[in-house]
């Protein structure tokens, strides 16, 4: 063999060797990133689709708030039909732009498409409306149709007075909070509920 034959023989050598270890670099490349992806797949929530943190949701009409819904955490099931948030906020803002705000360790959330249709919120539920602060075991929020719905027992605390009941049902929009038997009133001399927004303690 000639030397020109020599030399595009080892030129095709290296070649095809250069050939075998490109593709075998991209073969170690996918598996790693098909077994970081079944890693991060095993890590969620089961029966979820997708986990995310600081979730965040804000309902417009028009240029106009409806709510906003905050969480630390969220799962989505697997249908994409609820999420499942954890230390979540519900504000919502009446027609004259007065805020409430529903604060709940844990939340499902049925929705359809984008749209939400309920809010279970469960774990201790804390309630600002103004100087009135409202603590429940549970609450369902329905905004479709505007309404909030505790069924269990009611504290409310605020301008001197401590308000307590069973089953409480209210139009945050509206700004109509109705408790529904069991109602005791008791007069709180200079006590104030916290401001909206300030840690509380359960009562």
């Amino acid at each position: 063999m000639s030397p020109r034959g020599i030399a595009k023989a080892l030129a095709g050598v290296g070649i095809s060797a250069l050939l075998v270890v490109a593709l075998m670099t991209l073969r170690a490349v996918y598996r790693r990133s098909s077994a970081a992806g079944l890693q991060r797949v095993a890590g969620m929530v089961p029966g979820s689709l997708l986990h995310a943190h600081n979730f965040h949701w804000t309902e417009m009409k028009g240029s106009e708030k409806e709510w906003v819904l905050t969480a630390s955490d969220a799962s989505y099931s697997a249908d994409r039909k609820s999420i499942s948030l954890v230390d979540a906020r519900l504000t919502t803002v009446a027609q004259d732009g007065h805020e409430t705000s529903v604060i709940a360790p844990k939340a499902l959330i049925k929705v359809d498409g984008n749209t939400m249709q309920s809010a279970d919120m469960t774990g201790g539920i804390i309630v600002h409306y103004g100087e009135f602060v409202l603590a429940t075991e549970n609450a369902t929020f329905d905004p479709q149709n505007d309404r909030i719905v505790a069924p269990g027992e009611v504290t409310v605390l605020g301008r001197g007075l401590k308000v307590t009941g069973i089953g409480l049902t209210g139009s945050p929009k509206q700004e109509v909070f109705t408790l529904g038997e069991r109602v005791t009133t008791h007069i709180v001399p200079g006590d104030r509920a916290p401001v909206s927004g300030q840690p509380v303690h359960r009562f």
